[in-house]
């Protein structure tokens, strides 16, 4: 999901904040949709930093860190339930969003497109601001880094960082360098 195609899609969920809060901890946690419904106050750890999810599809535990965003999202959140996201009708387990999700989206023009996606959008914008296939394993709770490696695919901007800095000052004046013969060469 580009961050065009985000804003539009914030715009079509305007009054259902529940949803925009649940899309948002996709993106910025990487966590499946039913890890997000499973989250209970218990597992959140502001002071650290972290959110416990005890129920992941490999059936392992694992601890997710947290940005500046998702914490003052949970800071701000009211705690009606035991659940950080219950049902706003039942307040207990949410079961799901597919109706909002899938309405808004259609409505912002964004096709083939599933919740599970926010899932990519996420680990590729943490590859993109140059988290490596290790430390993706272990935010998104993959037993296999090659899992990892699909994100980190080199983008241009990265692998132009990654040229750059292999660039070291010449000398004085990085406009010139002495060639073979001593002599001072301007540079191409």
């Amino acid at each position: 999901m580009t961050f065009e195609e985000e804003a539009r899609l914030f715009e079509k969920l305007e009054g259902q904040e529940w949803v925009q809060r649940i899309v948002t901890m996709a993106i910025n946690t990487g966590m499946r949709q039913g890890e997000i419904f499973d989250l209970t106050w218990f597992d959140v750890d502001l002071m650290r930093g972290l959110l416990h999810v005890r129920v992941s599809k490999n059936g392992k535990d694992r601890f997710v860190p947290i940005n500046q965003t998702i914490r003052a999202m949970l800071e701000r959140l009211p705690r009606t339930s035991e659940y950080v996201f219950p049902s706003p009708k039942t307040e207990g387990r949410l079961v799901d969003v597919k109706f909002r999700f899938d309405k808004a989206k259609k409505e912002a023009g964004i096709r083939d497109f599933r919740f599970h996606d926010l899932r990519h959008t996420a680990a590729t914008r943490m590859a993109d601001g140059g988290a490596d296939a290790f430390a993706l394993a272990e935010i998104f709770g993959w037993s296999d880094v090659r899992m990892a490696l699909r994100y980190t695919h080199a983008t241009d901007e990265s692998k132009r960082r990654a040229v750059e800095n292999l660039a070291k000052p010449i000398g004085p004046s990085d406009e010139s360098v002495t060639n073979e013969k001593g002599r001072v060469a301007a540079l191409p």
